[in-house]
């Protein structure tokens, strides 16, 4: 078998140029493993010429770069048709994959030959392990169903791309031994929160996966990748299904008992600016919500906030709103910001919103918000004109409840023919603090530790860090966002995730029903 390997480097970041474990670069470790890939006899980086310089000296096999014609996947797939004639095979990884493993890719191809295979992939091990592998003939097919795909190239490219036809491939798969998907591991270095876990990875392999990472658990918490912060203490309902309204009526901390709708304080730009370069600096990529608890759109300057996120390609915005309050010129100026916003560079888009609607009927709606029928007419028109503002950004939000199981259906249908997304969210009983409203008790089977502990940080109006969410008013904090480095209050946190870690879930943990959602 001839082989050629394309390494995507497109959009490579600088954490794939530094060391990984004091050794080689993760550029450099991905091109000495692709390089002894079975019947590899040539290496195509798909990116810049300038990474020439970082090419490692001594491959067996020689390396060339060309960087696609445009950014995006039809580019990519079009250099890698032009590319393909001569060999039977291409393997296909990022170039920033340090632990590439060469015995496993080994038995794929071996498995790809046999069986005459079109695609042929591994599932379930952590990325960053496998190549994908394409039969050449079959680059130019994938090369059309990709023509118009202009978007940026995604880790998972090559299967988004096949399952458009899926059915017209020969496909193998290897299916891992263990399933560690649930885990969402990235074996890549190309932000500063992965290359940390590839650093304390070192010496992971195909083989070795399960036990190398049961013996390591502390070490895949690294940094925070999504930060909540309340910038407006007000709210303009007091949700039977929320914990807040009650919270703010009972004097605890940070709430002198305000009724929710009733309160004024929110967060000064300076101290959010303040934050923000914090997270930036700190994590080196995020979502930053503006919605942790209150209606962010009665914050009088929302938009110099938003614009606080903006100016960082590598931090992105998350608004959660009810719907209510918003002014028809602070969303054309957040539009406006997007519009002129540089490109991210984490993956996310520059902004998504979430509205919180959770009806079909007014009825139904006025139950649950403790709300009338103008706000539910509010609410639906500021979700209509936010579509038109953000196409494909805007997430009508469910939670399902009890109290409008029979809406379900119709509020699905209704939204996804609409806008084309929907949340549908199970209810949270904030620990056992408010009415648990569940339907269904969807926990697994077996704990394991909070992925809230692992990759969020909340932030409280006044600055105060929770421990977490369910934490509502931080009877543990972790410090202040303001006056203490993000390293302290990570490490506070790590002390409670390093419990669980034991298998210790002790206060609000021990009823806890959110440790198993997800964020970003």
């Amino acid at each position: 078998m001839k082989a050629l390997a394309v390494l995507y480097a497109g959009t490579l970041s600088r954490y794939a140029l530094q060391p990984v474990s004091a050794g080689k670069s993760a550029f450099a470790r991905c091109l000495e493993s692709a390089s002894r890939f079975p019947g590899v006899s040539e290496i195509l980086v798909a990116g810049s010429e300038s990474l020439a310089s970082a090419i490692p000296s001594g491959l067996s096999v020689p390396v060339r770069t060309q960087n696609p014609s445009a950014p995006g996947i039809a580019s990519l797939f079009e250099l890698m048709a032009a590319a393909s004639p001569g060999f039977d095979s291409i393997y296909f990884s990022w170039a920033d994959c340090p632990y590439l493993d060469v015995s496993l890719t080994s038995s794929l191809a071996e498995k790809h030959t046999r069986y005459f295979a079109e695609y042929t992939f591994a599932d379930g091990y952590p990325y960053g392990l496998t190549p994908d592998i394409l039969a050449s003939g079959i680059v130019p097919i994938i090369t059309k169903l990709a023509q118009n795909e202009q978007g940026p190239v995604t880790r998972s490219v090559v299967f988004d791309t096949v399952k458009k036809d899926i059915n017209s491939f020969d496909i193998e798969t290897d299916l891992a031994p263990v399933d560690a998907r649930y885990l969402r591991l990235a074996l890549s270095c190309d932000t500063k929160r992965n290359h940390q876990l590839c650093e304390s990875l070192s010496g992971i392999t195909a083989d070795n996966y399960a036990s190398f990472i049961a013996g390591r658990e502390r070490s895949l918490r690294t940094l925070p990748s999504y930060y909540a912060v309340q910038v407006s203490a007000r709210c303009p309902h007091e949700c039977v299904f929320c914990p807040y309204p009650g919270l703010c009526r009972s004097a605890a901390r940070s709430a002198p008992g305000i009724p929710a709708t009733e309160r004024r304080d929110y967060m000064q730009v300076a101290d959010f600016r303040n934050i923000v370069a914090k997270i930036e600096a700190f994590s080196g990529d995020a979502v930053v919500s503006l919605s942790l608890w209150g209606e962010c759109s009665y914050h009088p300057d929302l938009a110099e906030l938003a614009a606080a996120v903006l100016e960082w390609p590598s931090l992105s915005l998350l608004i959660e709103t009810t719907g209510i309050g918003w002014r028809k010129e602070t969303l054309e100026t957040i539009a406006a910001l997007v519009h002129a916003a540089p490109a991210r560079t984490n993956g996310q888009a520059a902004v998504n919103w979430i509205v919180s609607l959770d009806a079909v009927s007014s009825a139904c709606y006025a139950k649950l918000h403790r709300a009338d029928e103008a706000s539910f007419r509010e609410a639906l028109a500021c979700t209509e004109s936010l579509h038109a503002l953000f196409p494909g950004a805007v997430w009508p939000q469910f939670i399902r409840m009890k109290e409008n199981e029979e809406e379900l259906e119709a509020f699905y249908r209704f939204w996804k023919e609409k806008t084309g997304t929907v949340i549908i969210q199970k209810h949270d009983h904030f620990c056992k603090t408010i009415e648990d409203r569940r339907v269904a008790d969807l926990s697994p089977l077996k704990r394991f530790p909070c992925w809230h502990l692992k990759r969020d940080l909340c932030i409280l109006v006044d600055g105060t860090v929770p421990l977490c969410k369910e934490d509502v008013f931080a009877h543990v904090s972790a410090g202040n966002a303001h006056s203490d480095s993000f390293e302290t209050v990570w490490s506070r946190i790590g002390e409670r995730y390093g419990s669980h870690c034991s298998g210790l879930y002790e206060g609000l943990c021990g009823d806890c029903d959110e440790y198993y959602t997800y964020n970003f």
